[in-house]
């Protein structure tokens, strides 16, 4: 399941309190806070794939609040027409997991239930969207729209003949980092007292080479709908610039796709739209993005989020910085090391005095 960016939400529950026209308002914040954090957002999709199913739930963000809140011990659970019940179990605040694995099945339909704080929430029946599959996933050398030189993650997509061209990807990408001054000393203390004894120690771990992993946090779409026969091509899915440092060495990225209905495409991409404006008050009126899910006992009560049901496809490449720029200064650290010292076993401060 792809997680929504926590800003594009909060924007897009901002801009619910505007609609067509633009005029003069007087705009209390603390009326404001209240509204957008009493706001219920739910984040959810479940695929085809067979695993743990994950749903998030957290309230909107207020311009007086800098983290965004969770929805803790809420009752979730997914039914499905053939009487099954899936029940959630939550993993962390704001995180609920299916209590055991399961996927979605062609020609079932799904709903998504929520109980929260003596109200219920349901979604509307949502079926399987048709088969999809990712053809490729392929890296090339790519200059943006803004001039800058760097690599693109490209896919090809392979759809069914029934399948309209709706598509929604994420990412995790896995990269290796080698600390570029390294010793392979430690320095502990031998006496706290003045004038400081200090030494120099062989370390006990090698910590120069490690790695780090990082989701996608955008709303990430195929753009345009042209189709080559049954293939979709050159969708770019991630932009690096040559001299971001998480090339410099192993890179590996996973790619997943997730074949979208009519209606959640344009819901994610309403979203994406309005986020992204420049002027919620000028360039975009969208009013309240409606999605599928809704209180059961009052329609009028708004709730931001949409209940998902997707054909899911990934695939992963890996590559190295020299195969697109061989022989090549490799991009800069992620931060500046200067160079102080070097390191001497059992160096103490009192021998130079």
């Amino acid at each position: 399941m792809a997680i929504l960016k926590k800003e594009v939400l909060f924007l897009s529950i901002f801009s619910l309190l505007f609609f067509q026209c633009v005029e003069e308002l007087e705009i209390v914040d603390e009326d404001i806070d209240t509204l957008i954090e009493d706001i219920l957002v739910v984040e959810a999709t479940i695929t085809n794939e067979l695993k743990r199913q994950v749903v998030y739930l957290s309230y909107g963000k207020g311009f007086s609040k800098d983290t965004i809140s969770p929805v803790q011990n809420a009752t979730v659970r997914i039914l499905n027409d053939s009487g099954e019940i899936f029940s959630f179990v939550q993993s962390r605040p704001g995180k609920y997991l299916s209590e055991s694995p399961f996927q979605a099945l062609q020609g079932i339909e799904y709903q998504l239930e929520i109980e929260n704080e003596g109200k219920i929430y349901q979604s509307e029946n949502t079926v399987l969207s048709t088969s999809g599959n990712i053809n490729r996933v392929f890296a090339e050398k790519f200059t943006n729209d803004e001039g800058v030189d760097g690599i693109g993650i490209f896919v090809d997509a392979l759809l069914s003949e029934e399948q309209g061209p709706f598509l929604r990807y994420t990412y995790e990408e896995t990269y290796k980092i080698i600390a570029p001054l390294w010793t392979q000393f430690d320095m502990v203390v031998l006496d706290p007292n003045f004038p400081y004894d200090f030494g120099l120690i062989p370390r006990a771990m090698e910590k120069r080479v490690c790695y780090a992993t990082n989701a996608s946090n955008d709303i990430i779409q195929n753009q345009g709908i042209d189709l080559t026969g049954d293939t979709l091509d050159n969708i770019m899915v991630r932009f690096i610039p040559r001299d971001n440092p998480i090339i410099s060495h192993r890179y590996s990225i996973l790619v997943n796709q997730l074949v979208q209905s009519n209606e959640a495409f344009a819901f994610y991409q309403a979203l994406k739209k309005n986020s992204t404006s420049n002027s919620i008050f000028t360039d975009v009126q969208a009013g309240f993005i409606e999605g599928n899910i809704r209180n059961a006992r009052d329609r009028e009560e708004m709730v931001l989020g949409y209940f998902e049901v997707a054909n899911q496809s990934n695939s992963r490449i890996f590559l190295n910085y020299e195969d697109f720029y061989p022989e090549e200064p490799l991009p800069p650290y992620f931060i500046n090391c200067d160079f102080v010292t070097a390191p001497q076993p059992l160096y103490r401060a009192r021998d130079r005095l």
